[in-house]
C-alpha cells in the first residue's frame, strides 16, 4: 500500500506528467474555446435566418397586397388561389379562369358581353386545360414577385418548378392528350358548360361553367404514386397516410397556397414546418421558397419529413401506434403544442404524453375532436383518419 501511494506520488511530481497536464489543459481550453465559438457562430445564423424569415413574411405579403389591389381595379372581388382552388387572371386582368379541385368545376369569366365570353372560351380553356406546372407558376404575378426578391436572402432554398401538366390528367385522363383528343374534350365541355351573365359595380362579366366528376381530380393521385409510396418507406411511414394528408391538404391542387402563407401539395409553411423539417435534413434551419415546394417531389419529401419527425420525435413517448397517429394527424395540422394542450390545458408534451398512454385510442380521438382549439383541426383529424382506407388500394 505504501509502495502504491509513494509511485504515484512520483507519477504526480513527475515533470512529465506535468508537462502532459499542461499539455491536456491547453487541449481542453482549445476544445472548450472552439465550442464556445462554434455555439456563438450557430446563434449568429440562426439570428440572420430568422431576420430572414421575418423579410421572407414581409416580402410575401406585400406582393400579395400589391396584386390584390392590382386585380380590384378590374373586379368587384379579388379571388385568388387557395389550398383547393386554382385561380389565374390574364396579363391585362380581364379575364378570369378558376378550377376548384374539391367541388370539380372549371370556371372562365370575361368582363365583357356574352359574345366576348363566346370570342374568347375556346382559347382559353385550351390554354388552361394544357399548361403544365412551371408556366402556370410563370404566369403568377405574386410568386414570380416572391421569387424574383427573396434572391437576395442568403438562406433560401430554391429550386426549379417541375413541368407536371395541372388539368390535362383531370379533365382527359392523360397528361399528353393527342390533338384530336384535345379538340372533343373541349368541345364537350362547352356544350356541357352554361354561360350567364352578371352585372356588378365595374360592367358585366360573362361567366362560363362546367362540372368535371369529382372522381376525376383523384386521377392526379396516382400520378404521384412512385414518390409518395418512396418518401414513406423511407421514413417509415403508411403511404395511405401520406395520400390521405395530400387530398385534405390540397385536394391535389399542385399550385396549392393558402394566406399563411404554406404552398403546395401538403401545404408546408417555411417558417414552422419548413424550418423544423430544413434543420433535420441539413443540419440548419434553411428558408424553402415558392418554387422549392412547387416542385412536388421537394413538397412531399418535406411533408412526409414532418410527418416523420411527429410520430417518432415529438409523440414517440405515445405507446399505442393508433393513439399515436391521431395525435400527428392533429399536430400537422395544428402544432404538437395545440395538441399537449387538448390534454392537460398546456403546451407541456410529456404531461400529455403521460394522460394519453392512460388512454385508449378511441378516448384520445374522442378528447382530440372534444378539445383541440379549432373546429378546422377537429375537421382535419376526421377526414385524414376516414380517407386513410381509400388509398389502401391505390
Amino acid at each position: 500500500m505504501i509502495l502504491w501511494l509513494f509511485l504515484g506520488l512520483l507519477v504526480v511530481s513527475s515533470p512529465f506528467q506535468v508537462k502532459a497536464q499542461d499539455s491536456f489543459g491547453d487541449f481542453l481550453k482549445e476544445e472548450l474555446e472552439g465550442f464556445r465559438e462554434e455555439k456563438e457562430g450557430f446563434n449568429r445564423y440562426l439570428k440572420e435566418v430568422n431576420r430572414e424569415f421575418e423579410e421572407y413574411k414581409r416580402i410575401t405579403y406585400e406582393e400579395f397586397r400589391k396584386f390584390k389591389r392590382e386585380v380590384l381595379k378590374y373586379w368587384d372581388k379579388y379571388e385568388d388561389t387557395t389550398r383547393k382552388k386554382l385561380v389565374q387572371y390574364s396579363e391585362d386582368l380581364k379575364v378570369k379562369r378558376v378550377f376548384d379541385f374539391e367541388k370539380g368545376e372549371l370556371r372562365i369569366e370575361v368582363r365583357g358581353s356574352r359574345r366576348e365570353l363566346r370570342r374568347k372560351l375556346k382559347r382559353e380553356l385550351r390554354d388552361f386545360l394544357t399548361q403544365d406546372k412551371r408556366k402556370a407558376f410563370s404566369r403568377d404575378p405574386v410568386l414570380t414577385g416572391i421569387e424574383k426578391r427573396v434572391k437576395g436572402l442568403k438562406y433560401v432554398k430554391r429550386a426549379s418548378v417541375d413541368r407536371e401538366p395541372v388539368l390535362a390528367p383531370v379533365v382527359f385522363g392523360k397528361t399528353k392528350p393527342s390533338g384530336s383528343e384535345l379538340e372533343r374534350g373541349i368541345a364537350n365541355l362547352m356544350s356541357r358548360g352554361s354561360i350567364r351573365v352578371k352585372k356588378t359595380a365595374k360592367g358585366n362579366v360573362s361567366v362560363f361553367r362546367v362540372k368535371i366528376p369529382p372522381k376525376r381530380v383523384l386521377r392526379k393521385a396516382k400520378l404521384y404514386k412512385p414518390v409518395v409510396v418512396r418518401e414513406s418507406e423511407k421514413w417509415k411511414l403508411s403511404y395511405p397516410l401520406i395520400f390521405a394528408i395530400i387530398h385534405t391538404e390540397s385536394y391535389f391542387n399542385p399550385l396549392a397556397r393558402s394566406h399563411v402563407p404554406a404552398y403546395g401539395l401538403m401545404q408546408i409553411v417555411p417558417h414552422t414546418a419548413g424550418k423544423d423539417v430544413t434543420k433535420f435534413l441539413f443540419g440548419r434551419p434553411k428558408i424553402l421558397s415558392p418554387s422549392y415546394l412547387y416542385n412536388a417531389e421537394n413538397n412531399i419529401k418535406t411533408g412526409s419529413v414532418y410527418v416523420h419527425m411527429l410520430y417518432y420525435k415529438y409523440f414517440k413517448g405515445v405507446k399505442d401506434p393508433e393513439s399515436r397517429l391521431y395525435c400527428t394527424i392533429a399536430a400537422y395540422n395544428t402544432g404538437p403544442g395545440n395538441v399537449a394542450r387538448a390534454f392537460v390545458g398546456s403546451r407541456n408534451l410529456k404531461r400529455a404524453i403521460r394522460v394519453i398512454n392512460r388512454l385508449s385510442p378511441q378516448g384520445v380521438y374522442s378528447v382530440l375532436m372534444r378539445n383541440l382549439p379549432y373546429n378546422e383541426t377537429k375537421d382535419y383529424l376526421r377526414k385524414v383518419s376516414t380517407r386513410i382506407a381509400v388509398y389502401r388500394n391505390l
